[in-house]
């Protein structure tokens, strides 16, 4: 068990850390729900069928905001900007900023002189700035050649999101042009997850490096690699990171060599992504959908952000590709989508007909009340209205032994919050009673379940 945990936090079942006994409950994984058609294609010659989400969304001043590479091999890669008022429908207005075949009336907002090219970019929310509070970090080069100086990382500042100053220059020489920066700090510190110098001949994988002014940065430490449970066939193409409740949480673009492809990963951190935790199986948090061929059939991957919480769900975009390495033009072909999460709904703790038992370790409690997100139902593509199951909470002592007037038997149902924007219930005792009243006592909890899903506990004052 962490030290101090902050329960006015999300408590995540993804591991066993809260866990002190369980039984007839098992871990479901879940994926996102994926919106059936792409957000953002291709429609411009200067995207040339392939815009990629090797970048970053963010909701910044009332807007939702996309910064995306145009990857293609000729002409060479860009940046392009397109934004949106309901996440869904995506203009990309006419900027006026960078030139291409002669004209500025396009969305570019980044490119380099040929033949050099950007090849991912990296854009940071940074309030704590009032002049410059969007950064950015990309990937600038001609070759990777190590006598080569001016090829790596390169950051950059803007102050309204659009036009960049580049004058921070090249941060991180010689790293490699598939990377990804948080895109707000942890911990106070800008983190980058890439593919340091002199890395490449292991195979690709994570190494993680911070900084406090986007500058200077600390001797990198890998930080994600390949073990001997993962298919001798793949590598790790990238990986995110992004803060989520009391965790940091990330992801690994897996690229199964043989054939090539590639899906995502969910990994977890509580050291700020310096360790990481994944699920014993393996299980994949994002595919390639499956059957008949599709815009998102064969790669892929996540931006740099976290999820955006809007309408009650964590909205995760996603850049998706038919083909893959060396695949001749236009089979290229890729988009950006959209796919849509229940708030906390990573992982659950399932109990069928048969009724499950979870108790916590003990802890603190706050004077607060506790709020569960669960759902009583087993099926979970079952109506909203067709709750047969049953979900309940019981206060028990340091001993282990329920304690007056908290028991399940005192319990109301936890009720189903597919559509609660909260995500959340109180959970309340005969009486009205609210664990408030045990502000300052050691206890565990103890959840009754059956025909349900447990997804995590919190105290809410």
């Amino acid at each position: 068990m962490h030290n101090e945990p902050d329960l006015s936090k999300a408590q995540l079942f993804l591991d066993d850390t809260w866990i002190e006994d369980a039984n007839f409950v098992s871990r479901q994984w879940h994926q996102p729900r994926k919106f059936p058609d792409p957000v953002l294609k291709p429609e411009h010659p200067w995207e040339h069928w392939c815009p990629v989400m090797y970048g970053t969304v963010l909701h910044w001043r009332g807007r939702f905001r996309m910064w995306y590479n145009c990857w293609t091999r000729e002409p060479k890669p860009r940046v392009c900007y397109a934004e949106s008022t309901d996440g869904v429908a995506w203009e990309k207005p006419r900027l006026g900023v960078c030139e291409f075949d002669g004209s500025k009336d396009n969305n570019i907002v980044l490119q380099s002189e040929a033949p050099r090219y950007i090849d991912d970019i990296s854009v940071i929310d940074d309030p704590d700035d009032g002049e410059w509070p969007i950064k950015a970090l990309f990937w600038e080069g001609k070759i990777h050649d190590l006598k080569q100086p001016d090829w790596g990382i390169w950051a950059a500042r803007s102050k309204d999101c659009i036009h960049w100053d580049r004058s921070p220059g090249l941060v991180l020489p010689h790293w490699g042009d598939r990377f990804n920066a948080a895109s707000v700090k942890i911990a106070g510190k800008y983190v980058v997850l890439g593919r340091a110098p002199g890395s490449r001949p292991h195979g690709r994988q994570a190494w993680r490096t911070e900084s406090r002014d986007l500058i200077h940065w600390s001797e990198p430490k890998k930080s994600l690699a390949r073990d001997v449970e993962d298919p001798v066939n793949m590598e790790y193409y990238s990986a995110t990171l992004f803060p989520y409740e009391g965790l940091t949480l990330g992801s690994i673009e897996r690229m199964y060599m043989s054939p090539d492809r590639l899906d995502v990963e969910l990994v977890w951190s509580y050291d700020a992504g310096r360790a990481w935790q994944r699920a014993p199986k393996r299980p994949a948090f994002l595919s390639p959908s499956e059957g008949a061929r599709r815009w998102d059939d064969t790669w892929v991957n996540l931006p740099t952000n976290g999820p955006i919480r809007h309408q009650g769900r964590l909205w995760f975009y996603y850049s998706a590709r038919s083909g893959a390495h060396g695949s001749p033009y236009p089979f290229n072909h890729g988009a950006i989508g959209l796919a849509l999460l229940r708030v906390d709904g990573f992982a659950s703790l399932m109990a069928g007909e048969r009724t499950g038992l979870v108790v916590t370790k003990p802890m603190r409690w706050p004077k607060a009340d506790v709020h569960v997100n669960a759902d009583p139902r087993r099926d979970l593509i079952s109506h909203p209205g067709f709750c047969s199951g049953d979900v309940r909470v019981e206060a028990r002592d340091a001993a282990g032994k329920a304690m007056r007037g908290f028991t399940w038997d005192d319990c109301e149902p936890v009720p189903q919050t597919v559509n609660d924007p909260d995500a959340s219930r109180k959970v309340l005792w005969r009486g009205g009673r609210s664990l408030r009243r045990l502000a300052g006592k050691r206890l565990r909890l103890a959840f009754r379940l059956r025909d349900a899903h447990l997804y995590s506990f919190r105290a809410r004052g």
